[in-house]
């Protein structure tokens, strides 16, 4: 069959239509919240001079050198001490983006510039795009073991932060810290390489795409173009209009793929993977019903989602009598993989088998949902590397990586005694990319499986294991 392209942007186009603008670098400007922990004693507060958190705000100071500290004189000095176990969360009012390679760098300051061996001050940082989720809107960026010192660190799943959230883990009962005045880390800044934000936002539609990043329509089933009303592309964004009654052409409350077409569509917020279905898809058919059959009007299309628009990733159909794999009919729910933390991009391609009359134009889609744009409590990121236990199948399971970190290959161990079903072990990279995907066949009693990761680069990976419609997710440290 012909086709016409109408309309087709790369994506690293679109990826500065999405910023706006990409600047240059960009520093938190706000303190949101901040909880000083004690000193190494576990008792003693910190002084006045350490203890400005606005000392965390704008460009780096002199790094690890000592401009002329004066007690109870906060300006002497160009950092903040989180104290031992205390935390700071900063804001940024131009968002860092997610550009290729490492997006931040968090500065602490200790002066002399020491190794992290002779001097281990240690930190958990995460990122998150808004605060109204509480706890689940954070993603660990940093190994689960912490950073010591001055780090790079990547976004991950985020397509762009807008808080940097930074906890002390520095073990006072090394060596080191034995005298009661050490204080734990000390932030200077937090620097992003540039910035760009969500892009506008159609009212109500936080939830639902709000830029075409790319698109080839195809054509009606007699070869002709699909009509331009029919092909306007803010129909399929923001809020749908979830409606399938005929309306006057100046008003159709979608756009049409013509057969063969596709387009890519970008999320403002990132989509976690929450238990259940995460997308709910909108198809306009005029005089459609829940009870009408696909047969009826067989208008299909197949859904891929990606991190980073570039690897794409089967969605998951919540099977219905006429949906089945990633392939949908007409309107249907979508679920993220196990293997996949989320998604900031969604691919629909129109897979109908030409019908009807030759007006006909395939796939019509009035708009896309997430469900929930609040991550699930794994993304806090507040469980250490290590053993779970949740209820998998009809019996309790615990799943433990060792070791964990590690520098060569490591073990996954499965406590599935009243399990009788089968696993899927996937090991998922911090851009949601699959490493390897394992299906174990029925156990009873304890499991262990050898994960081949001694080839892989140093980073954070995820673990999943999946059994009977439940996963767990543990966090891998490779060094």
């Amino acid at each position: 069959m012909k086709m016409t392209t109408r309309f087709s942007l790369p994506l690293v186009a679109s990826a500065m239509l999405f910023a706006g603008s990409v600047n240059a670098q960009t520093t938190a400007t706000s303190v949101v919240s901040f909880n000083q922990g004690p000193r190494a004693d576990g008792v003693s507060t910190i002084g006045v001079t350490r203890s400005n958190p606005n000392n965390a705000i704008g460009g780096i100071g002199s790094p690890d050198v000592n401009i002329g500290e004066v007690s109870n004189n906060s300006s002497s000095v160009e950092f903040v001490s989180l104290g031992f176990t205390g935390e700071i969360i900063l804001e940024f009012a131009d968002p860092i983006c997610n550009q290729e390679g490492n997006d931040l760098t968090v500065y602490e300051t200790s002066y002399g510039s020491p190794s992290c061996n002779a001097w281990p001050e240690r930190a958990l940082v995460w990122a998150a795009q808004r605060l109204e989720c509480g706890e689940s809107a954070w993603v660990l960026i940093s190994p689960a073991d912490g950073i010591c010192q001055n780090a790079d660190l990547d976004l991950g799943i985020l397509s762009w932060a807008k808080y940097i959230r930074i906890k002390d883990i520095t073990n006072p009962t090394l060596n080191v810290f034995l005298s009661p005045n050490q204080d734990g880390f000390d932030v200077d800044a937090v620097v992003g390489y540039s910035t760009c934000g969500s892009g506008a936002i159609t009212p109500g539609g936080d939830n639902s795409p709000n830029l075409v990043v790319d698109r080839n329509q195809g054509q009606r089933k007699n070869g002709t173009d699909v009509p331009a009303n029919r092909s306007i592309e803010s129909k399929m964004l923001g809020a749908p209009q979830m409606s399938d009654a005929s309306t006057s052409p100046a008003n159709y409350p979608f756009y049409a793929l013509g057969y063969g077409g596709f387009v890519v569509l970008k999320f403002p917020y990132t989509v976690f993977n929450n238990a259940g279905f995460d997308l709910q898809v909108y198809e306009t058919t005029f005089g459609d019903n829940p009870g009408r059959s696909c047969a009826s009007y067989p208008e299909k299309a197949k859904f891929e989602g990606s991190i980073d628009g570039s690897v794409w990733f089967d969605l998951e159909a919540v099977v219905t009598a006429d949906d089945a794999g990633n392939i949908l009919c007409r309107d249907g729910k979508l679920d993220i993989p196990a293997a996949y933390a989320g998604l900031n991009y969604i691919r629909v391609t129109d897979v109908t088998v030409p019908f009807g009359a030759g007006s006909t134009d395939a796939y019509d889609i009035d708009g896309i949902v997430a469900v929930s744009q609040c991550g699930p409590s794994l993304n806090s990121g507040r469980e250490a590397a290590g053993s779970t236990e949740e209820v998998i199948g009809e019996g309790e399971y615990g799943i433990e990586i060792f070791p964990n970190p590690t520098s060569g290959n490591a073990s996954v161990a499965i406590n599935a005694i009243n399990n009788l079903d089968s696993y899927t072990i996937t090991v998922v990279d911090m851009m949601g990319r699959v490493i390897s995907s394992d299906r174990i066949n029925n156990q009873k009693g304890e499991l262990i499986h050898n994960l081949n990761i001694n080839n892989l680069p140093a980073g954070i990976y995820s673990v999943a294991v999946e059994s009977n419609g439940t996963r767990e997710i543990t966090k891998l440290v490779k060094n």
